[in-house]
């Protein structure tokens, strides 16, 4: 792993001290945030970087607009979105970026893909790899208790996106890497054993590596993700607690398939021992509805080129599934 990008990665309590000596090389710091992030911590962050530096919040942030000689490395200092406008700003402006992670809420803290919106939808742009990741424990630890719970929903989400990418392969000829592959199943493994921040983090961090390895989200997303972007049409809710739920469909269907080491009923009990939503009143979701996902979803899956598990499974076979699962 050491030879794929970020070379520095810092996952330790007070890691925020240690930031000052990555941004040696560089004059100038433009640091993407929001407000509340800036509120809490922006003194400590200024203390320690100690040099030349303008805050963009993300509530501000359009595309273009910021001036182009305004800083020469960009901080991450935030949750989702704050990385994914600075991976986004980086490309803009051609520069370096450093994730700083302030939750465990998903697993782009290392990636080199930016979430972005469009027409009611939310789908992956490639962008740059961070230079490095410094996740300081003792910040991450104080984020909400429910950020934790969508970042392990995201993890525990790799054994339905692992197995459908071989299948993938298989079936629709797809481009696949068994290192990567290890690398997100060694990740995936940790989590389901243990509920630590450090271990959840480390493995967020591996998946973001994998995902750079092959240059696409595809190792650590499947039909699961698809289906969370179409629930983006209708529900607000966290979007690793939306993958973890569309997940024991995938899984069931691919056990079906004898693609997965995983079964759906082991997944649902982990998750419900997490405290994760496992059913239909949770997710304040009817069968219909999700069923009507699930189409959007495989609409998703083909405009993107990937082979789904539920392709080709009717309705009333869908039903089913979900009334034994959910």
């Amino acid at each position: 792993m050491a030879s794929i990008c970020p070379a520095t990665v810092i996952v330790a309590k007070n890691a925020l001290d240690r930031l000052d000596s990555i941004l040696d090389p560089y004059r100038h710091v433009v640091c993407v945030s929001d407000e509340i992030i800036r509120g809490e911590y922006g003194v400590r962050l200024e203390g320690v970087v100690k040099r030349g530096m303008t805050w963009l919040m993300v509530s501000d942030y359009q595309d273009g607009a910021f001036p182009r000689n305004e800083g020469d490395v960009i901080l991450g200092f935030g949750g989702g979105r704050s990385l994914d406008v600075a991976k986004l700003l980086a490309v803009e402006l051609g520069c370096d970026w450093v994730s700083i992670p302030t939750a465990a809420s998903h697993d782009g803290i290392a990636s080199d893909v930016a979430s972005v919106s469009q027409d009611g939808y939310k789908y992956s742009k490639k962008c740059k790899r961070p230079i490095a990741v410094v996740a300081d424990l003792s910040i991450m630890s104080r984020a909400p208790p429910r950020l934790k719970l969508a970042g392990t929903g995201d993890v525990l989400c790799k054994s339905s996106s692992l197995a459908e990418w071989r299948l993938g392969k298989e079936n629709n000829g797809e481009y696949f890497d068994d290192s990567a592959y290890h690398v997100v199943e060694s990740a995936l493994a940790s989590v389901m054993r243990n509920d630590s921040l450090e271990v959840l983090v480390k493995a967020q961090i591996d998946a973001g590596r994998a995902m750079c390895m092959v240059g696409s989200s595809r190792p650590c997303s499947g039909t699961e993700h698809a289906i969370s972007h179409a629930m983006d049409r209708h529900s607000q809710e966290l979007h690793g607690l939306q993958v973890a739920f569309a997940t024991p469909l995938c899984l069931y269907h691919l056990d079906q398939a004898g693609y997965t080491k995983h079964k759906a009923d082991d997944l649902i009990r982990i998750m419900r021992k997490r405290g994760l939503p496992v059913s239909l009143t949770e997710m304040s979701l009817a069968p219909d509805v999700f069923i009507d996902d699930i189409h959007h979803a495989l609409e998703i899956m083909r405009k993107r080129g990937r082979y789904s598990v539920l392709g080709g499974i009717d309705d009333g076979r869908l039903s089913e599934t979900i009334a034994k699962l959910y």
